[in-house]
């Protein structure tokens, strides 16, 4: 009888999130899954994981269930971790066709996390990406010129065409660090121009990424901006290159992995949904710069006062933007108006909800 894979042991719902690298990627995701553990995030009833698993120091140990969660599972402390996966074969491929290996062997959903670098087989992984077997296919997590960008987006809106993540010079033939922006910065730094750590470090938003700490604490209380930013880059993007994605530079397309774990829904204007909650049902429509919301229940819904908030994602703050309201059925609804290039109305999550965020026409601006 053949050896079950440990991702074919779960009746759950099962994710794994396909890294690139040891450290930046694998400890952002691993906190994030301690904060559904935590309960702080409600995504029901899965099982996700992150591969590899962080590397760490010695001094540092970190439960074998870290960056694992399982249904509100709690973690288990003092335990070993396992060994690292090694995956091999030509990079960002070999992370598309990992996750398409994990799909194989049960896995349900499965995500490769990658930047541009100097990767070769961009092309060739976005196409493998989007074959279709057995009703999966894997999804794409890209960054360019590095996760640090999306990182970057939760503090400024900025298109900006980055070199590296961290410039750098040749000596004796190797590429050495020119630790830009800090007290032991060489004569050839950039000075925050080229590369997006010096740039961060200047704008003092954060020191280093490639260290045994997650960034994700640096972020965490600004993931509504990093999804807004990430989403008008996206259209600014589209509107300036034509080229494929995995050319482009700026780009990411992260936050929809991070949507999908936090459970949040984006709804961009001229977008609609039915909003389903506690048996009432909405009809929500987001327009230019108003939000239309219908009661289509066959009773009478009263919104409590905050239904709807706004946030604004520069001072990284929000508002209500609603008071009490009694919509009538089939025929109550009202509109909420004043949305503008830095402001997004939203409904907040719940444990039996996802948090809704409503954004404006980003491409009414131009």
């Amino acid at each position: 009888m053949a050896r079950l894979n440990e991702d074919t042991k779960h009746s759950r719902y099962v994710i794994r999130i396909i890294c690139e690298g040891e450290k930046t990627e694998p400890l952002f995701f691993t906190s994030l899954c301690d904060r559904l553990i935590d309960g702080v995030y409600h995504i029901g009833d899965c099982d996700i994981k992150t591969i590899p698993q962080p590397d760490v120091s010695q001094e540092e140990p970190i439960s074998a269930n870290r960056g694992a969660y399982k249904s509100q599972k709690r973690k288990v402390k003092g335990k070993k971790t396992k060994p690292q996966v090694v995956i091999e074969g030509v990079p960002p491929l070999k992370w598309v066709k990992f996750a398409r290996k994990k799909l194989s062997e049960g896995v349900d959903e499965a995500w490769a996390v990658f930047d541009k670098d100097e990767h070769p087989a961009h092309k060739e992984a976005f196409e493998e990406a989007e074959k279709i077997i057995d009703g999966k296919k894997v999804y794409i997590a890209f960054s360019s010129r590095s996760f640090e960008y999306y990182l970057l987006l939760h503090f400024e809106y900025l298109y900006y065409n980055f070199q590296a993540t961290e410039c750098g010079e040749r000596i004796d033939g190797k590429k050495v660090p020119c630790r830009c922006m800090t007290e032991y910065a060489s004569e050839k730094a950039c000075q925050g121009e080229q590369c997006i750590n010096g740039y961060a470090r200047m704008m003092n938003y954060w020191k280093e990424t490639k260290t045994s700490e997650s960034t994700f604490p640096l972020v965490e209380n600004r993931l509504r901006a990093g999804i807004i930013n990430a989403h008008k880059l996206r259209i600014d993007s589209d509107a300036l290159d034509t080229s494929p994605i995995y050319e482009r530079n700026p780009y990411t397309n992260v936050d929809r992995l991070i949507c999908r774990l936090i459970n949040t829904k984006v709804l961009n204007a001229g977008a609609e949904c039915l909003f389903t909650d506690a048996g009432n049902q909405l009809y929500i429509r987001v327009c230019r710069n108003a939000i239309v919301i219908c009661n289509k229940s066959d009773r009478t819904v009263i919104l409590p006062d905050g239904f709807l908030k706004k946030y604004d994602w520069k001072t990284n703050e929000f508002t209500n933007l609603s008071g009490r309201l009694l919509l009538y059925p089939q025929e109550g609804s009202f509109c909420i108006l004043n949305f503008n290039d830095s402001e997004v109305a939203f409904i907040e999550r719940t444990a039996t909800r996802p948090e809704y965020l409503f954004l404006p026409d980003y491409n009414a601006y131009y």
